[in-house]
Formats: structure tokens, sequence, C-alpha cells
């Protein structure tokens, strides 16, 4: 037979586990509101002015298409990318489409996809491929070694 301590263990240890697995499995409220009670939760956003500035710029250079979202266009001044390596962010499954506005004659390399368009002086190189590949790939001026893009695809 228990002793009383023994069921009075096993009575808290299960009502310990009971209230852990409530707030686990508790899921957030229909209404949107995603504070709790006796939390204060304040969503924040703020930007630096460079990375305003980087938003403004991509904004600037993207080329809304009839068939869909706007493409990134990314210009090439000098042999350098305006406004700094460009951030291209993508769901594995999308399509990758960006354009590539050069003044300077040169091969673009979209390296782990090893796909490789040439763009002249004055030109433009667009790329266009399947997301398929998960990670974080680098966009390059092959003959330069410049860096002009990250390209992330994420699972």
């Amino acid at each position: 037979m228990q002793s009383n301590g023994t069921r009075i263990a096993a009575l808290l240890v299960t009502l310990a586990a009971v209230v852990v697995l409530f707030f686990v499995f508790k899921g957030g409220d229909d209404d949107g509101d995603s504070t709790s009670a006796g939390t204060d939760v304040t969503a924040t956003t703020t930007q630096d002015e460079t990375t305003a500035d980087k938003a403004k710029e991509r904004d600037k250079n993207e080329k809304p298409t009839a068939s869909g979202p706007a493409v990134p266009v990314i210009t090439i001044v000098d042999g350098q990318p305006e406004g700094g390596v460009a951030d291209l962010e993508f769901a594995r499954g999308d399509e990758v489409r960006f354009v590539v506005d050069s003044d300077t004659a040169d091969e673009v390399h979209v390296h782990g996809y090893d796909i490789m368009e040439d763009v002249e002086a004055g030109g433009k190189a667009e790329f266009d491929f399947p997301a398929d590949i998960d990670g974080v790939f680098e966009v390059e001026l092959e003959g330069s070694a410049t860096q002009i893009a990250e390209l992330t695809v994420n699972p």
C-alpha cells in the first residue's frame, strides 16, 4: 500500500504535467491578440537610415510585370552594384527572377546553381530559373570577382 506522501507526490507531478501541457498546446487566440495574461507585448518596427535607403533603392529598381510581382533589377555602375550587394530571397519551388543592368561587360554567375549569362556594357542579362536548391548563394560578376547579390532560397 502506498503512503500518503507518495500519493501526494504523484498527484503534484501529474498536476504539473497537465499545467505544462496546457501551455504547450494552448495555441493562439483567434482575435489576433498576441498578448498573454500578465505580459504586455509591443511590436515595434524601426529602420535605420541605411536599411531605409536600401529598401527605397530596391523598390526603385524593381520593375512590375504584367504576369506577376516586380522583378528585381540589379544595376551595375562602374563595375559595382548600385546601392550595394542586393538581397534576393525566394522560397523553394518559386521561380527565381532578376535582371542585371550593367554599364560593364562581364559574365554574371549564380554560384550553387552554376548558371551564367554574359552581359554587354550597356546591356541586360535576365535570369529565370526554378528555386530547387535551398541555401545562400553568391551572384557575382565573374571576370572581376565582384559580388552583386546574395541569393537565399528558403526550404
